[in-house]
């Protein structure tokens, strides 16, 4: 079977491993890193991001007739002084006010080309200490406005990657653990070609206040 193809007559396997890096991958030196802060000369400080802020839904692919279902996000900002990105996951939308939260930020981490179109490769780089969790992203070049919309990519782990404990009986204990860049975007570039776990999009809901407020960077500055 072609990789990125799936076939009637071998059941396709759809995976999606943790990624995880030792250290952070991607900071305020890598240009498509967001949040990021900025200032003018009437402004002390302020955070500005090219994702939006709010309720976000991810659909799984049909295909995946043993996905898991849908999953709510909700991405806030943290402050205008320390920029990054809250991060809220639930089954239901109206479970997210209720769950912990971690922070993380988005990066656009190069280009890749799929069926003669060319696209963004994205990552969710989450947490910090030890280290961070990826997720892999990709959307559609040609686009600067604000971003909501992302294809979700698959992780199919390479077994040179591929970390696990033994004798752990049925508790899994197994990630990909990439800890350069360039491993990550190459990933990243294998993985647009397989079919994406799902669409992870922002969804207008009747929620209201900073946590749902979309990423204008106006709404998120100390004026002087």
């Amino acid at each position: 079977m072609q990789s990125g193809q799936i076939s009637a007559e071998e059941p396709y396997e759809w995976e999606n491993s943790l990624i995880h890096s030792d250290l952070p991958l991607y900071d305020f030196e890598w240009d498509e890193f967001w949040p990021r802060g900025y200032s003018s000369p009437d402004v002390i400080a302020g955070c500005e991001s090219r994702v939006a802020f709010g309720d976000w839904q991810f659909t799984p692919n049909p295909a995946d007739e043993f996905a898991a279902g849908t999953n709510w996000y909700r991405f806030s900002h943290y402050g205008v002084f320390h920029c990054a990105t809250n991060i809220r996951v639930a089954h239901e939308l109206d479970e997210l006010a209720g769950v912990d939260f971690s922070r993380g930020f988005f990066a656009k981490i190069g280009n890749a080309q799929k069926d003669g179109n060319r696209w963004e490769l994205w990552v969710l780089q989450q947490g910090m200490i030890p280290g961070s969790e990826y997720t892999l992203m990709a959307r559609p070049s040609g686009d600067d406005g604000l971003v909501t919309t992302f294809k979700v990519l698959q992780s199919r782990c390479p077994k040179s990657k591929l970390l696990e404990a033994r004798n752990m009986d049925a508790w899994g204990t197994a990630y990909c653990k990439i800890n350069s860049r360039r491993e990550l975007l190459a990933f990243s570039r294998r993985m647009l070609a397989e079919p994406a776990l799902g669409t992870l999009s922002r969804v207008e809901t009747s929620e209201k206040g900073p946590e749902t407020d979309a990423s204008d960077p106006s709404q998120m500055q100390i004026e002087d």
